[in-house]
């Protein structure tokens, strides 16, 4: 087997869905199953079994499975071991992000780095938090940026805070929500169960889901067509000119609805000294980490 079928077994494995796992893999459905029976046929056995809930692994797929893992992070950790016989002056840096960062927080970063060091490429994955985590975890990438406070055995640098915000097409009292159209888009686990949190401590009663989007800019299009009101996590997906009515969020106690900004990476996987100037360059930049969006900091409505 080589690496890509390793990469296969590895991946629907972790996903157990192989729509997922295609996505992460950047292929297509049937390029994967396809190259799942071109697996399964070479080592003479079935691998998983397909459900109505996705697919199971069979005891063979089980064995199989953790042996792609193993070697999987066997070739990373040769590959790290060659780069310690480079200069370290060029070279490719595995980054993975959420798109909040990719958008608005880190093209100009990267340009900067990028003209200092001419020589060295980025590797850009996104995702949701979680599974930019998970790719870390996994060695999938060298460093990650992620929001919200997730754990996870990795280091990490606060690079800033974001407050969440109410927006509608007009002018909305909190009171008002439950009786109010939601149109939902988190994907986040981390950043649903924040924003469940906060509505159980105010409202006895779950929101009045009127759709749900699959993405920011596509919740904030309904918004703006008056079909409900959003909740936004990171104001830098508003457009300061559109004329939109906004409101910070805070919890009960007074304290800003909000979430801190990581960069985080594994110390192991930092060894080369290519990512170690990688973190040395970000972590002066991001010396002073953002402070919560205050209510002064928003306009109340829309110009």
């Amino acid at each position: 087997m080589d690496t890509r079928s390793w990469k296969v077994v590895a991946e629907l494995r972790r996903t157990t869905n192989i729509t997922h796992a295609a996505d992460r893999l950047a292929m297509t459905q049937p390029a994967l199953s396809k190259r799942l029976q071109l697996i399964e046929r070479e080592l003479g056995t079935r691998l998983v079994e397909r459900t109505s809930k996705g697919i199971t692994f069979t005891p063979q797929g089980e064995y199989v499975a953790q042996e792609a893992e193993k070697a999987l992070a066997h070739l990373a950790e040769m590959r790290r071991t060659l780069l310690t016989f480079q200069d370290h002056r060029t070279g490719t840096i595995r980054l993975g992000m959420t798109n909040s960062f990719v958008r608005y927080t880190l093209p100009s970063h990267l340009r900067a780095y990028k003209a200092e060091h001419p020589n060295v490429d980025f590797n850009v994955s996104t995702g949701v938090s979680s599974e930019i985590a998970d790719r870390l975890e996994h060695g999938d990438i060298q460093v990650g940026f992620i929001c919200g406070d997730i754990s996870g055995n990795f280091s990490r640098l606060k690079i800033g805070t974001e407050q969440a915000c109410l927006v509608n097409s007009e002018s909305l009292r909190l009171e008002d929500l439950p009786n109010r159209p939601q149109i939902s888009y988190l994907s986040d686990p981390f950043a649903t169960r924040m924003l469940d949190e906060w509505w159980s401590g105010h409202f006895d009663r779950p929101p009045k889901i009127g759709m749900r989007a699959n993405h920011g800019d596509t919740c904030l299009e309904m918004i703006a067509n008056g079909l409900g009101y959003g909740i936004f996590l990171s104001p830098k997906f508003l457009d300061e000119n559109r004329p939109l009515f906004r409101m910070p969020l805070f919890h009960n106690d007074g304290r800003p609805l909000s979430r801190s900004l990581w960069m985080i990476w594994k110390e192991k996987q930092a060894e080369p000294s290519l990512v170690q100037r990688f973190l040395g360059f970000f972590s002066d930049r991001f010396a002073n980490a953002v402070e919560p969006t205050t209510s002064g900091d928003f306009s109340s409505e829309g110009s």
